[in-house]
Order: C-alpha cells, then structure tokens, then sequence
C-alpha cells in the first residue's frame, strides 16, 4: 500500500486533514508538532466529548408473517412539534440492528423501505417499540432487547420521519449493517482514507458506517468461512493481496469493518455480536480467523468468550500484532491535546490487554503467531518493523497459546502483501484441516419442539431460544433461536448424545424446566413445553464510569476490592435479599436460570415469581455508595435494564 507526503490533506467531502497511517505512531512522537494536524485532532477532541455522554441500543426486528425487504430503524425524540433523529440504521433483510445515540429518551420506530426513498409510505408494514414506549439511554453504556415487531398495521400513528431523515443523513444514505450484508472490495467506504478516519474520529464513522462483517459474495454452506480483521487506522482493502489469492473455491471471505480509535472492548463486542447473529443464521461449523496488528487484539478479545459461535473457529493467525501493547500510545495517553480512545486499550499493561491473556484460547482452537522483523531500532526505538517492537510482537503470553512463532523479512505493512506469508499460511490451513473430523448431517440428530402459553391469550414474547445442556459431561450449552409464533417446529442438526434441554423467553416460566432428551444419530426427538408468564427483575451490577474513561457501549467491571452484600427487593408483600455465592459454575448458572430460581453470582442476580407492581431494587457493596433504584415488574413482559451503576468511593 502507498502512501503520500505527511504534510498532504485529504478531505474526502468533509473538509477535514488527517495523517497518513504510516505516521499515526511517528505523531506520538512528535507532540510538540501537533499543529501540522491541528484539524484532525480538533476534531478528534469533540470526537471524543460526544462519544462520553452516548450509548448504544441493540434490539431485532422480528415479524410472524415473512419479511423480505430492507428496513430501517429510526430512533427519534420530540422538541416541541419538531421531530429530531438520533441515529438510525439500514438493514438489508429484518433481523438484529444497533444504533448509537446521545444521552436522553427515545421512541423507536421500524418501516419497510422497499423503494429506499428514506420514507414510511402507506401500504409499508411497521411497527413500534412498544405502544410507543420511551427508551431511556445512560451516558457510556448499552441498552439491549429493544425489539419491534412489525405488521401491515403499525397500531399507533407512523411519526414523520421523512423530513427529520434526511436533514440526519445530509443527503448521504448510511450501509446496511445486517451482519453479512454483500459488499465489493473496491467501495470507497473500504479504502486506507476511511479508515485513517475510522482512527482519527471513531464515533463519526460509526455513525456513517457502523461496524460490521461484510461478506463479499453470498454465502455457501460448501466454504469455509476466513474472518479478516484489520489493524490500527487499517482498512479492508488492506487484505486485497490476502483476498485475491485466496482459494475461493474452498473459501469465502468474510470482512470486519470496524473504526480503530473506538474503545477496543466495544470492537470486541460488536465482533462477538455479529459473529452471534451469523451463527444465529447460517450456524457454520467452521471458521478461520486472520488478523493483522491491533485487529489481532479485538480478536483475541472476542475469541476468548465462551461464546457458542467460537466454537466453530478452528484456527486463528495474528499477523504484527502488538500484544505487548505500545509505548508510545501510553506516551500519547499522557503528553497529547487530544487523546485517541483506543490509545488507552493499547498502553502496556492496560485493563484491555491484562483481560485478553486473562483466559487461555480454547483448546479446539489452533494459534499461529506470524510476525515481521524489517525494520529498524535506534537509542529512542526498540528494534521494530517500522511501526511495533519486536518485544510488543513476541510478548511471551501470547507465544504461550501458539503452536508456533514464525518471522518473517517483512515490515508492519509489508506481512500483508508477502509470497512468503502466504504460502505459509496455505501450509497452516493444510495442517489444521488433517486434524479435523467433518460432521456430515447424517450423522446428527433433530429435536421437534412443541409450546403452548398458558394462559392461550398470553402476549408472545418476541425472543426465544432452545437450550441444550450436555446431561453427562462439562461441555458448554447450545442456543437455538426458536420462532415464538410457531406451536411446532423443527431444529436443525443437533450432535447425538444425552441432554438436558429447556425452551427460555424472559418474563415467562418453562415446565419442565430441564428436560431429559436422548438424540440419536438420524432420528428426531420430541420435547414439549408449557409457557406461564411470571415477573423477573434480573440485571447486572457495574461501577461508574468516570467522566475522562466514559465511553459508548463500556461496562465498567466492578474493582476486585468492590464485594457486594446484598441486592434486596421490596414491594407489596415481598421482602426478599440475596447475597452472591462464591462459587457457582457456569452450568449452575444456567439451571437455576432456567428453573426460575433466585440467584446472585458475581455482578449478575435475578428475582423470579413476582407481581405485577412497583419495586425498590436497593444494592450494598464495601467500597461503595448505597444504590436505589425503582423497577416495574410485569409478567410475560421483561427487558433487560442497563447495567445498575455503584459509584465506588
């Protein structure tokens, strides 16, 4: 990849200058001359104040008749009698969506696009959240569940969007971010200037373009699917070389976009939620992961989680990754006008990099470590490839995980663009493939699911999922997105073996809670289930964030010193409290979830079999403020809240 003279601007419509990639760390270096980009890091500055006080909002667009055409996703307030557009979101086919919005409250509202004119025009199926309900959004955090069913009659009146829409989009109609949505190599949207700005001003293009897994052909259950995900200030198009000799016969690319200067446990999770809603679709058994210099990072941030998809990925190889961390990002953290958010992720020894080598990769998982040694070192510089030590590169937690460290004659950016590399990466692929046994279907089982709600006239929650436990061993559950409208239906291939398997909707108790079930190789098994609507308040424990350290889509973790007490909830004739248990395994987690049974462990506690009413959710932790919040309770009916914040003292 080429890249001009540092002293160039580039303005791609927007008016705004930003330094070349291969001097993002020499700028770290260079503090004292940050005026030569005084206009990018003004602009990162008010990047960086409205990225504290926003949040994300995740939800699904879910319907019982098919639904086809794109949609979009509109998150709006009122200001008098005028409508003002927060964010909103394209997708290419109903499903999941997410948006980014300021602090504040929200209506929601889903239409049918089917000529894309931006517009809910009469005949288009819609639908709101809620009857329409407000959405309360907290600076910094996330808000999840917000689905929306959609029907040929909205219910309440369709708001008018259409003006509000286009002074948002400013003429300039955002990408589809369905997971999986087609795109071309070639896109602007793709090229090394996006994604020096996806560095420079991560919370603008997010809002342009999302963050999200593109496929660039559509998708065949024949392939194995090759996951790439781009580095600092990186862009897609960086993988051209690695795309096109790649054997697309045998495999079909898939791309992660996403803006490098964003927090990188919010990449993270936006990588593991994308991940989940293509299993969740295509549910693959395969999948490689690549990933080059920082995007080696996100990955391993996201391939740790024991998350069901993570299973399939079979083989990960980092490429120039600074696992060690950077000093120079600490140095920038420190000495700079402005502060880039990801710098605080890469500092040697941050919290981000401390939590990646916090769990060991999975053992079904092979790691190869692929660096670079061209480049250069002097009094000021450890030896480098031009743009990350070879201490960062080698740091011996991540060598622990590899089955082998190979180096290459190559620079930061050269690695991508190797024969040699390449070549060695057809040997991996080659040596992980020996090792692997195919699962045809044939040898896999079914499981035929009945339900009925009782009372019959009940609500139908719009999310429900069938869970299956391993009933004789330690392995972890498999989730199974089940259609809620459906009386009977059919699961895909299911591995053989004994389990215990439950069908789960928040807000509803399941009997049998955990149900018995042989599955047999070729055969289907039946399990049925009866649905009882019950209250829950259930959620999780966070800290605070701290104004400097807020950040969209951030859970702050409780600090180790942090141990809570009690979680106590009163209302009209109930007093109950509960204390976390120490020890819980993850499987005991699960069942006393499923069977509907009060439970705290860790940050996280539920309280089932509660009336409709109003309740006082109040928290007591050591090092902390009492915490008091009100909750309103409706069986059949639960959301999950937002993390309930402790201001630590």
């Amino acid at each position: 990849m080429n890249y001009s003279d540092p002293a160039r601007e580039f303005d791609g419509g927007s008016g705004l200058a930003f330094p070349p990639r291969r001097w993002v760390m020499t700028l770290l270096l260079l503090l004292s001359l940050w005026s030569l980009w005084g206009c990018a890091l003004v602009k990162l500055r008010e990047d960086v104040q409205v990225s504290k006080d926003s949040c994300l909002i995740f939800g699904e667009i879910i319907g019982q008749a098919p639904l086809q055409n794109p949609f979009v996703v509109v998150a709006y307030s009122r200001r008098g009698d005028r409508i003002v557009v927060g964010d909103y979101a394209l997708l290419s086919e109903p499903g999941p969506y997410e948006l980014l919005v300021r602090e504040g409250r929200y209506r929601l509202f889903a239409f049918e696009d089917a000529n894309g004119n931006l517009r809910y025009d009469p005949g288009e199926r819609a639908g709101h959240y809620g009857a329409p309900e407000e959405v309360a959004t907290q600076w910094g955090g996330v808000v999840w569940g917000i689905d929306i069913e959609i029907s040929g009659r909205p219910g309440a009146p369709a708001p008018s969007l259409g003006d509000a829409l286009s002074a948002y989009s400013a003429g300039q109609r955002k990408p589809g971010t369905s997971a999986g949505t087609l795109a071309v190599l070639d896109d602007p949207a793709f090229s090394a200037e996006e994604g020096e700005r996806g560095f420079w001003a991560p919370l603008e293009a997010f809002r342009r373009r999302g963050c999200n897994i593109y496929f660039l052909e559509p998708y065949d259950p024949g392939k194995i699917p090759v996951l790439l995900v781009h580095g600092a200030a990186g862009s897609p198009q960086d993988w051209r070389y690695f795309i096109g000799r790649l054997d697309r016969s045998r495999y079909q690319p898939w791309i992660f976009q996403y803006p490098s200067g964003a927090r990188l446990e919010t990449v993270s999770l936006f990588l593991r939620k994308k991940l989940y809603d293509l299993d969740r679709k295509y549910h693959f058994d395969r999948l490689y992961v690549v990933a080059h210099s920082m995007g080696g990072l996100v990955s391993r941030s996201a391939l740790i989680e024991p998350d069901q998809h993570n299973r399939a990925v079979r083989l990960f190889v980092s490429l120039s990754t600074p696992w060690g961390g950077e000093g120079m990002a600490k140095t920038g953290v420190e000495n700079s006008p402005a502060v880039i958010p990801s710098w605080k992720d890469m500092a040697p020894e941050s919290d981000f990099i401390r939590k990646v080598f916090a769990r060991k990769l999975p053992e079904t998982m092979r790691y190869y470590l692929l660096f670079g040694h061209k480049g250069g070192g002097s009094l000021f510089r450890q030896n480098n490839d031009n743009t990350v030590t070879l201490e960062s590169m080698l740091d011996p937690r991540a060598q622990a995980d590899a089955l082998k460290v190979t180096g290459f004659n190559e620079d930061h950016i050269g690695i991508l663009n190797s024969a040699e590399v390449m070549a060695r990466y057809g040997d991996i692929v080659a040596a992980t493939e020996t090792g692997l046994e195919k699962n045809l279907a044939s040898g896999r089982g079914y499981v035929d699911i009945g339900r009925r709600f009782i009372p019959p006239d009940v609500k139908i929650p719009l999310q429900m999922a069938f869970v299956l436990v391993p009933a004789n061993r330690d392995g972890p559950e498999t989730q199974l997105k089940a259609n809620p409208f459906l009386v009977r239906q059919e699961t895909g291939a299911v591995a053989p073996g004994d389990y215990e398997v439950s069908l789960c909707a928040l807000g509803f108790k399941t009997e049998p809670a955990n149900h018995p079930l042989t599955i047999a190789a070729g055969k289907i098994a039946e399990a049925d289930f009866v649905m009882r609507p019950q209250g829950m308040a259930a959620g999780v424990i966070a800290a605070t964030t701290a104004s400097a350290d807020s950040y969209w889509g951030s859970i702050h973790e409780l600090p180790e010193k942090v141990s809570v007490r009690a979680i106590r909830l009163a209302g009209a004739d109930i007093r109950r409290s509960l204390r976390p248990a120490e020890v819980m395994s993850d499987r005991d987690v699960l069942r006393t979830f499923l069977s509907s049974k009060d439970f705290a462990y860790k940050n996280r506690f539920a309280f089932f079999d509660l009336p409709a009413g109003t309740y006082t959710l109040s928290i007591e932790a050591d090092g902390c403020e009492p915490y008091e919040t009100t909750l309103k309770v409706q069986p059949g009916e639960f959301i999950p809240p937002s993390p309930f914040r402790l201001i630590v003292k």
